[in-house]
């Protein structure tokens, strides 16, 4: 991460991610309703929005500027880049991956499927120890592939769905996904997880 046109964003970033407050990462905020929810609803809190859509990222800055929301971040960078490179170790409270993009083209799948264990082992450093792992998908074969990634990292402790919910700072606002799946009657599997103390 040392070219110079993307420098002066990680610096931002891990300024951001580094002041006395928690954080909380949500990873491909897609239209963002969550993300600003969050930061809107918990303004204690540092909110960092990753996502490699430019549009969206453009649209997440401007809807934060005019809300005034000088606690969340939204950048355009690949969160398998900004986990394994940029953000400090013990740097978030929170984060999430809530119904990542399945890839089922076999072309791209290698290259731009999200969770695999070098992300789950990249997330774990992350987080501080204590720290909450949020996910969600509709895709049952993905749901089977975050669990094994997680299951072979033993800093990785299930919760029950009512106890990561208390955990996670409040938020009214369901993500775009989530909120189609429910209008359609779609099944949907959310899991939280800790990082264990040690």
């Amino acid at each position: 991460m040392t070219l110079p046109h993307v420098r002066p964003h990680v610096e931002r970033c891990v300024a951001f991610v580094s002041v006395a407050k928690p954080v909380l990462v949500e990873v491909g905020f897609d239209h963002g309703r969550r993300l600003h929810a969050t930061a809107r609803e918990n303004t204690d809190w540092q909110v960092l929005g990753l996502e490699v859509r430019q549009r969206r990222v453009e649209e997440a800055i401007a809807r934060a500027d005019r809300e005034g929301l000088e606690n969340l971040l939204a950048w355009r960078m690949d969160a398998r880049t900004v986990f394994a490179a940029v953000l400090p170790p013990a740097s978030a409270d929170v984060v999430e991956v809530l119904f990542p993009t399945p890839w089922w083209n076999p072309a791209l799948r290698k290259k731009r499927l999200l969770f695999d264990g070098h992300f789950a082992a990249d997330v774990a450093r992350v987080l501080k120890p204590g720290g909450l792992l949020h996910t969600a998908t509709d895709v049952s074969e993905y749901a089977e592939i975050i669990d094994a990634a997680l299951a072979r990292h033993q800093e990785f402790t299930p919760l029950k769905l009512s106890e990561g919910r208390a955990l996670r700072p409040p938020c009214g606002q369901q993500s775009r996904r989530e909120w189609s799946c429910t209008r359609d009657g779609i099944s949907w599997t959310a899991r939280f997880w800790r990082r264990g103390a040690s």
